[in-house]
């Protein structure tokens, strides 16, 4: 398995990090780095870009070890093992030549399974372009050097690579399995280079990372069943059913992230905030109540979190039970934001729930006079009371 960055990523992602230890006033990087770049200028302009390339992946994988938050997410949700590194010792060999000897130590356990080299960045055109070619060999030679717990390797053998790219915005951000059909699959990770500038955000940067692989990791996890699902209606309800899918879909992995006392992006009061906001008519009791069964669920599949997320009643009878305090006929006129209003049938945000209760009984009859089976608990969106009050005369 292959994890790849790409050279825009790498760029940004380095240029930030070094300016951010220069301004704390750790100059060492920064002055090594730029003692490795400034020389590429006085090289053909033909050959800038690839030498450029290789200084920012030589100082994003090896010196400042950014690729270390990427691996150290993906062991933490199991996509590969944690490891064993076997470090290196470097002797001057016999006759103060110019090359090293590297002879293997003592086992040690570590997360880090990116290179660290401790040779010193040689001077002079000819060594930088040496240097620079010499670097994929390093990075191929020391991963024989990584041995592997005993732990399940399922995943880890399914994947034939991972690339990580630079995301345009927050938007733009997220994960995705290409080839999954193929058997071969490949990961694919957007995320924003500026998410690698802060060494005191590097929490933040491990849970975005953890969460987004949870995500790729139940793809290609046959108990999920994961499939690219035809989603019928029309586009508003397309949207909303996505974003409900969406939000379920990150409690089930929040939810399997805390029990592991891993962080993710948020903690399960955020989680519970952002379901109210989606679900807030459904009776405070009720709803938590269907996310606590949420949040405690182990196992769920692709098609299970989609059925909730079209249909409200597939939602709540999974985790609630019908009482005489919430009666399956309560459930019916439930106006959750984005259900389509009785009378206009488009996608409602802003409904009132019992228009009896605050229209007059004029406005009332005027519905049911082209409503005949419409009752004031079926509820109606604002645009359509407001166009009936002006019908009867009471606005």
């Amino acid at each position: 398995m292959k994890i790849n960055y790409s050279p825009q990523l790498m760029e940004e992602g380095v240029f930030r990090h070094l300016n951010h230890l220069e301004r704390s006033g750790m100059r060492a990087d920064y002055d090594e780095y730029h003692s490795l770049a400034d020389p590429i200028y006085e090289l053909p302009e033909d050959d800038r870009e690839e030498a450029f390339a290789k200084v920012n992946e030589l100082f994003f994988r090896e010196k400042l070890q950014l690729g270390d938050h990427v691996l150290q997410a993906l062991e933490a949700c199991g996509l590969i093992p944690k490891r064993q590194k076997t470090p290196k010792k470097v002797l001057a060999p016999a006759g103060g030549e110019g090359g090293v000897a590297v002879v293997e130590g003592e086992e040690s356990e570590s997360t880090d399974t990116e290179s660290e080299s401790s040779e010193e960045a040689p001077s002079g055109e000819a060594e930088l372009i040496e240097t620079l070619d010499d670097t994929s060999a390093a990075v191929d030679e020391d991963k024989s050097e990584v041995q592997y717990e005993e732990e399940d390797r399922t995943f880890e053998e399914k994947i034939k690579e991972i690339t990580i790219k630079r995301a345009i915005n927050k938007v733009d951000e997220g994960s995705n399995v290409l080839n999954r059909v193929s058997g071969l699959p490949v990961i694919e990770m957007r995320v924003l280079a500026s998410r690698f500038a802060n060494p005191e955000e590097v929490e933040e940067l491990g849970s975005f990372l953890v969460h987004e692989f949870m995500h790729a990791r139940d793809m290609m996890d046959p108990a999920f069943d994961y499939e690219d699902a035809f989603i019928p209606g029309n586009p508003s309800m397309k949207n909303l059913i996505t974003a409900r899918f969406r939000l379920l879909w990150n409690i089930f992995v929040d939810s399997r992230l805390a029990r592991k006392k891993i962080q993710s992006v948020m903690t399960k009061e955020s989680r519970y905030r952002e379901f109210d906001n989606y679900y807030r008519k459904i009776p405070e009791q009720q709803r938590r109540g269907i996310f606590e069964g949420l949040w405690i669920t182990e196992k769920l599949t692709h098609e299970e979190l989609l059925s909730m997320a079209t249909d409200l009643e597939t939602l709540i009878s999974t985790y609630i039970d019908y009482s005489e305090d919430f009666t399956e006929e309560d459930q019916e006129y439930i106006h959750l934001q984005g259900s389509p209003c009785p009378l206009c049938k488009f996608p409602t945000y802003n409904w009132v729930d019992d228009p009896e209760s605050v229209c007059d009984e004029m406005v009332i009859e005027a519905i049911q006079i082209d409503f005949q089976d419409w009752e004031s608990k079926d509820g109606a969106c604002d645009r359509c009371i407001e166009v009936y009050e002006l019908r009867a005369g009471t606005s």
